[in-house]
């Protein structure tokens, strides 16, 4: 009798356990559903705010300024304001970047392998910033389950690229479950090498949504490095002067 009272109670307890599991699979939204939430909160149809990099190498911090504007995620337009990079200019267009250089008075365009290495010898690439956040258009996504992430549920999703486009072969994202903003994320090469990894320091409200206002990026190809990069006075979709986006205000 007490041997079939234990195989009942455990029969009892695996039941409740698969009718937990089924409730949570019926309950969590798909990992499609989760990325559009993302993509929505974080897309724009316009941004403008002012940055700051903390850029660390070796125990050495150097500090870069900056006030941005950008128009979806075609067009963007960088002045840094820090002393010794005053009036260096960045401008961005669908794929090309330009810089401008006050001191020479030239403008470069940065392309091929050159889009891969840091900004302002930072741990953002310029291919990084180039990409757009349509995750859904470039990866494919799978929901591998929830975790925790500083005291927040998070669903982790798992993105494969599935065009050549993709900066990346393969990504983890943890988003925030209420708030859906990136709170860590992780970037692979096709080999499964890990390249660099993020997490989102503070996130503020602008308007009626959240968004990080305060990353942290490390490579994982340099020792001893990372980029803390922050945004203040975020504006979301106010108009922009289409000017701002060309080559005359590059050079200006």
């Amino acid at each position: 009798m007490k041997c079939r009272t234990i195989r009942m109670a455990a029969a009892l307890a695996a039941a409740v356990a698969a009718s937990l599991a089924a409730a949570g699979a019926q309950t969590s939204p798909s990992a499609a559903a989760i990325l559009a939430r993302l993509d929505s909160n974080e897309s724009f149809k316009s941004i403008s705010y002012s940055g700051r990099m903390e850029i660390t190498i070796g125990g050495e911090t150097r500090y870069k300024t900056m006030d941005s504007v950008a128009q979806g995620a075609d067009k963007a337009f960088t002045e840094f304001t820090n002393p010794e990079d005053r009036g260096v200019r960045y401008l961005k267009i669908g794929k090309d970047l330009w810089i401008y250089f006050p001191k020479e008075q030239d403008t470069v365009k940065i392309s091929g392998h050159l889009l891969q290495e840091g900004m302002m010898g930072s741990d953002v690439s310029y291919q990084d910033a180039l990409e757009s956040q349509d995750f859904l258009a470039k990866y494919s996504a799978s929901l591998k389950g929830r975790e925790a992430v500083g005291g927040r549920d998070c669903y982790e999703i798992e993105l494969d690229a599935k065009l050549p486009t993709a900066a990346y072969d393969r990504r983890l994202l943890w988003i925030d479950a209420e708030r859906f903003v990136t709170l860590k994320a992780e970037m692979y090469a096709r080999s499964g090498k890990l390249l660099k990894a993020s997490a989102t320091l503070e996130v503020a409200k602008v308007g009626e949504r959240w968004y990080p206002s305060k990353v942290e990026f490390a490579s994982k190809l340099r020792a001893d490095t990372k980029t803390v990069f922050s945004m203040t006075k975020i504006a979301l979709d106010a108009p922009v002067d289409p000017r701002r986006f060309t080559m005359a205000a590059l050079s200006k």
